[in-house]
């Protein structure tokens, strides 16, 4: 059976990670989304793709090419504009079979799902089958009502209180070729595909649900990376893995499930807690924790006296004595001495970001930054919690930054905020070398 892989979005929700890349092309592990979830798929023995591609889709056609270096065949189609999951269905038309799955290429769940699917599949009689799970947030999903084992209704996101069930559907699916005779009389929209389904539920068409109690997180928000790459790190690294050609100080600490890739040097005084991933050629400085799922990419540097905290780091990222907590810092990014990163309100409430021009929760209390490409802080530069950094950026020394800051900007302190008057404060030297006597007493104690 063929699996048609939905990778057209823009990303908008997700500002500022995928400006410059699609959505499924970011990295955790050392991979892109995108080849995660074709490496699930694959277990099953699903070997081809259909790739609908749409916003900067040439570096997923290039990373990717036809399959073969993953062990898979796989087509591309184009949508040129992002008009919703049934123009991009639409595209693959003229090159699926009968039945087909579609997956998210930025949706990550455990291959079981697949499995369990297709052996329903084939033993059942449906059209259509889908995968649901239960969840308190109704008005966030598509949901569905099973009566005698069929699909009866599939509303996308109905107003709280008139939900009929608290089944959300799981974005895998299985679909008939009959479906795409549904989305022409269906105007477009986000739930063209959504209404689709529904109006072939209507007209006595059988559409079954598969039950499916492991993990499935879907790449909506920012945020969402952290749930994949703790998901991730405990069914990949699942000891402590050091590859070939690291470098560690006796004098470092390297403790629990820890993935660091060759070439990477660890110095003196560092200490490194997992489970965390560390990629190849990375230098980890004096007196550095990296630690609590943190994953750092290719070529970064970790300079003297910084910690990084459950958060992802991109390729070629340079800090120095700098905080980094729960927070996602894109490629090619530097930070100033003494940059620090703020995850956490004075009201221990939960951060809430701009997206699209509306307030949302993260639904953490525990949220730093997110930073684009290309960007760099000056020295003790101040990052409050829930900011969002656009690529090619620059936060000047000692700036404060208390709201989202768009791409190709830099923000410095204005030589007005400063007052300069004469010095009328001295320290006397007698009075520093009573001090340094004293001291030097108390050493000797």
């Amino acid at each position: 059976m063929q699996t048609i892989m939905l990778a057209g979005g823009t990303g908008k929700r997700v500002f500022p990670l995928a400006v410059n890349k699609p959505k499924p092309m970011f990295e955790i592990l050392g991979k892109p989304l995108i080849q995660h979830v074709i490496e699930t798929v694959r277990e099953v023995g699903l070997k081809d793709f259909i790739i609908v591609t749409g916003h900067n889709g040439e570096q997923i056609k290039e990373y990717l090419a036809d399959g073969n270096k993953l062990g898979v065949n796989i087509e591309y189609t184009v949508q040129k504009e992002a008009l919703g999951m049934a123009n991009a269905l639409e595209t693959a038309k003229d090159l699926v079979e009968d039945n087909f799955f579609v997956v998210n290429a930025d949706d990550l769940f455990e291959s079981s799902l697949i499995e369990e699917m297709a052996k329903q599949f084939k033993e059942g009689s449906a059209d259509i089958t889908l995968s649901c799970k239960p969840v308190k947030e109704t008005w966030k999903y598509g949901i569905i009502q099973i009566e005698n084992d069929k699909v009866t209704k599939f509303v996308e996101k109905p107003p709280r209180g008139r939900e009929p069930s608290d089944l959300a559907v799981v974005g895998v699916y299985i679909l008939t070729r009959k479906i795409f005779d549904y989305y022409k009389g269906i105007p477009v929209s986000d739930h063209q595909y959504e209404d689709a389904i529904q109006r072939f539920i209507q007209d006595k068409n059988i559409v079954r649900a598969v039950s499916y109690e492991g993990f499935f997180a879907g790449y909506k928000y920012p945020w969402d990376l952290f749930t994949i790459n703790e998901h991730l790190m405990d069914a990949l690294i699942k000891k402590q893995m050091i590859e070939e050609d690291v470098d560690i100080s006796e004098r470092a600490q390297v403790e629990g499930k820890v993935w660091i890739r060759r070439g990477t040097k660890i110095f003196e005084g560092a200490c490194i807690k997992g489970p965390c991933y560390i990629g190849s050629n990375s230098l980890i400085g004096n007196n550095c924790l990296v630690r609590n799922y943190s994953s750092i990419g290719n070529d970064c540097v970790v300079g003297f006296s910084s910690e990084i905290k459950n958060s992802l780091i991109g390729n070629n990222c340079w800090f120095h004595m700098n905080y980094v907590g729960d927070s996602i810092i894109s490629d090619n990014c530097l930070f100033g001495a003494g940059a620090t990163t703020a995850n956490f309100r004075f009201d221990e409430k939960n951060v809430r970001l701009r997206i699209e021009g509306k307030t949302v929760d993260s639904g953490r209390d525990k949220l730093g930054i997110i930073v684009g490409d290309n960007c760099k802080t000056g020295i003790n530069a101040s990052l409050s919690p829930g900011i969002k950094i656009g690529p090619y950026s620059v936060v000047g020394p000692g700036v404060y930054l208390q709201s989202d800051l768009e791409p190709g900007r830099i923000i410095f302190l204005d030589k007005r905020s400063y007052v300069v008057k004469e010095n009328k404060i001295t320290i006397p030297f007698e009075k520093r070398q009573k001090l340094m006597e004293s001291l030097l007493k108390y050493e000797e104690r």
